[in-house]
């Protein structure tokens, strides 16, 4: 019982940080999602499946659940909160070391995003979804229809 409540705990500590994560550059939101998730699986099913079925929170989840990376979005709304942060950061910066190192940090952010794995839209990945289980019924008219001449 006192792990149970423990985990729960620990698990909204968990999304709060992930919270705090999606606007800030150098703290990363999935990996506090990923650790929630945990959290809330060992603790309350109610939790776990309230933050993998979240409208902003269960992306970041099922994108790395399917290994396919950040949707353009994602890396869009990425890019511009990291630039807009780093862009302020280094105009408020009395010392040309920190506008340095807030070049460094954006260009090196910048380019490990355009890197990434880019996933499919989320229509796009929805109808490739239909499809392939489409052709993986058993008796549907394209699996195992012989080829027509």
């Amino acid at each position: 019982m006192f792990y149970r409540r423990l985990y729960i705990v620990l698990g909204f500590f968990s999304v709060g940080l992930g919270l705090l994560g999606i606007p800030t550059p150098l703290l990363p939101t999935t990996p506090f999602l990923l650790l929630a998730a945990f959290f809330f699986a060992r603790s309350s099913q109610r939790w776990h499946d309230w933050l993998v079925g979240h409208r902003i929170f269960g992306p970041y989840i099922d994108a790395f659940r399917r290994k396919q990376g950040l949707t353009k979005g994602q890396k869009f709304r990425i890019a511009l909160v990291a630039t807009m942060t780093l862009l302020v950061t280094g105009a408020f910066s009395p010392i040309w070391q920190a506008r340095a190192l807030a070049i460094f940090i954006w260009s090196t952010g910048m380019i490990a995003l355009y890197l990434s794995r880019t996933a499919p839209a989320n229509n796009q990945l929805a109808t490739n979804q239909l499809v392939t289980a489409h052709l993986a019924t058993p008796g549907s008219a394209t699996a195992d229809a012989p080829e027509q001449p």
